[in-house]
């Protein structure tokens, strides 16, 4: 038989400190208005430099609306791998995709950025002559999953790699210049790369051309971002075609609280995590939401509970001692027990050398991920619900790109509630789930450019605006 239990009575000590991670309504609200106040500092010529949620321009200003036809490429470039695409749009809502997982070698990755897109052009190569569309010229997209600074659709200087990468001599080089460049080195095939997105542009046009009122994408992994549709007149860094009307916005929202605007509702375990993580002061928005951070955040909460007594008092420390130890997949697999069953946390804390514990621990254990999560949904809601504030549309969808939203048990349940709560209630909202999805966006975005560059050509991309 089971046992219900009540945390504030059972576990006052976990409660305690759960109860840090419980933002008021007031505090979201608060945390809404100053996120759209750094968006607008981003869009902006004179205080862009200064913003938080910097909100880069994509270059992407049209969106899809589902009657394209047409088949394109897509490079995915993702930190922990690269996927090469061919995406065929035919009949209504009928997409498909035949795609090729590149593992990177490591000597590869890490090795000089000519050899990267070397490795990635012969990779192309071989993919499309194995389709046997060698010849036929095909527009390329690519998905990319680092900073960029953009000066043109096809114009991306990369800023950063993340540890996974470090191919050197590639940051303040332009990325479609450089797979250009490989690309050409193969006579025997025919590829023209049109431009490059980020992963939530991706996203959002990738549910685009099925759900055509698509105007947000949302990135929920071990990084955190969002794209929205703006006006292009709120664009004051935009200085081209004044007839086209809007454009994707990347918004960047990782940072936002790097001066400050979260340091209200961080405690001292945002601190602590803060402070031994490789960024210090950096990525703020990121760390209360990514999938990493919150497993991170559960086990410093944990380990602390540990020492003082409070929860597994007398169970070894050494594994729980490791930072990062704690991911998501652990996290996810804690909270989908049933209430009152405890079978797969006691699997998670195997892994971890903790046995035998009692149902008390382990549900004080679930409550702490329950709360770490349900925050991270609330944070992310703050966000949203001012996306869609600012775009004033009587209803859109949103491409959400993400394990944690996909698997975890209430997280989705949560970021509805809260963003729900946030939103003026004129604008309705659905949020749907698109993996895998960025390529194919990318590929969108390619038979789009490719149609505005060759207006007298549609042999290859039919356009309905």
């Amino acid at each position: 038989m089971s046992i219900s239990f009540n945390p504030e009575e059972d576990f006052p000590e976990v409660y305690k400190v759960c109860k840090l991670f419980h933002p008021s309504v007031e505090d979201l609200e608060k945390i809404r208005s100053s996120m759209d106040r750094e968006i607008t500092m981003g869009l902006s010529r004179d205080h862009h430099d200064r913003s938080t949620v910097p909100c880069h321009l994509s270059y992407v200003q049209d969106l899809p609306s589902g009657r394209e036809r047409g088949q394109f490429l897509a490079l995915e470039m993702m930190p922990t791998n690269c996927r090469i695409m061919l995406v065929k749009f035919s009949s209504e809502n009928d997409i498909y995709t035949s795609s090729k997982c590149v593992i990177m070698p490591h000597t590869v990755a890490a090795g000089r950025g000519t050899e990267l897109f070397n490795f990635l052009a012969n990779s192309i190569a071989n993919f499309v002559k194995e389709k046997k569309v060698e010849k036929e010229n095909l527009p390329l997209g690519i998905a990319f999953a680092f900073t960029l600074k953009k000066h043109a659709l096809d114009m991306g200087i990369l800023v950063s790699w993340t540890k996974e990468f470090g191919a050197q001599g590639v940051i303040g080089k332009d990325v479609v210049q450089l797979l250009r460049d490989a690309l050409a080195k193969f006579s025997d095939i025919s590829v023209e790369v049109m431009g490059i997105i980020n992963v939530g542009a991706g996203s959002l046009l990738g549910l685009c051309w099925a759900q055509p009122d698509t105007r947000m994408g949302l990135v929920m992994g071990s990084i955190a971002n969002s794209c929205y549709v703006e006006r292009v007149e709120r664009c004051e860094l935009y200085e081209g075609d004044e007839e086209r009307k809007i454009m994707i916005i990347n918004s960047d929202w990782a940072h936002f609280g790097d001066t400050g605007q979260l340091d209200f509702i961080r405690n001292e375990f945002d601190r602590q995590l803060d402070t031994e993580s490789i960024n210090p002061g950096s990525r703020i928005y990121e760390k209360f939401s990514g999938a990493l951070c919150m497993g991170e955040l559960v086990r410093i909460i944990v380990l602390r509970l540990m020492k003082s007594g409070s929860i597994f008092a007398e169970d070894r420390r050494d594994y729980i001692g490791i930072q990062w130890k704690l991911d998501m997949v652990s996290l996810i697999e804690i909270v989908s027990d049933p209430p009152g069953v405890y079978t797969k946390a006691q699997e998670v804390m195997d892994k971890f050398r903790i046995r035998h514990c009692k149902e008390r621990d382990l549900a004080a254990l679930k409550y702490i991920c329950d709360t770490v999560t349900n925050r991270a949904a609330m944070l992310v809601a703050s966000g949203v619900s001012c996306l869609i504030n600012r775009m004033h549309l009587p209803e859109i969808s949103i491409a959400v790109d993400g394990g944690i939203y996909r698997l975890h048990p209430t997280f989705s349940a949560v970021l509805n509630k809260y963003t729900r709560m946030l939103t003026d209630p004129k604008y309705k909202f659905e949020f749907v789930i698109t993996q895998d999805s960025c390529g194919v966006g990318a590929a969108i975005m390619a038979g789009m450019a490719h149609a505005n560059k060759y207006k007298t050509d549609a042999k290859l991309f039919t356009m309905d605006y």
